[in-house]
């Protein structure tokens, strides 16, 4: 029966390997109310240029109603408040992300130098099993031929 390779350090990898996985689902969230962030400020720009069509629309008819002009161009500027502060929140998510992914790839990097270090436990182990498997044979052609020399089968 062959010996099996076992990673004392096994505990730590699986250390390693959680950890990354928890900053891999701190990335995903914060990638999420990216998208979302992006989505609104998306819908918030169409808004605005809907509400400066309608503006210019207002405009182009040549008699200016002063209350409905007055109403599209608040609807305007709060479009616009509201994209400027999208922007501002955005811009402290691409922050955030930034730093999660500097940290996923740091606990990446742990538990890559972890995985190498097992793989090259277990290919010195490789060879200390074939050097006891090429002694062990080497020795029953030692035994064989010496049994041969003395006249036994």
């Amino acid at each position: 029966m062959m010996a099996k390779f076992r990673f004392r350090l096994q505990p730590v990898l699986r250390q390693r390997e959680l950890a990354e996985r928890d900053e891999q689902l701190k990335v995903a969230e914060i990638e999420q109310k990216r998208i979302g962030l992006e989505d609104r400020l998306r819908a918030c720009q169409q808004r605005i240029e809907g509400e400066q069509s309608e503006l210019g629309v207002l405009i182009s008819k040549g008699s200016i109603n002063p209350a409905e002009a007055r109403s599209q161009g608040a609807a305007v500027l709060a479009a616009k408040a509201e994209a400027q502060q999208l922007a501002v929140e955005l811009a402290g998510v691409y922050k955030k992300l930034e730093a999660a992914r500097g940290l996923l790839a740091k606990a990446a990097m742990r538990r890559r130098s972890m995985e190498l270090l097992r793989d090259n436990h277990k290919e010195s182990w490789k060879r200390e099993i074939n050097k006891a498997e090429d002694l062990a044979v080497d020795e029953l052609a030692v035994l064989r031929a010496s049994r041969r020399s003395e006249g036994q089968p």
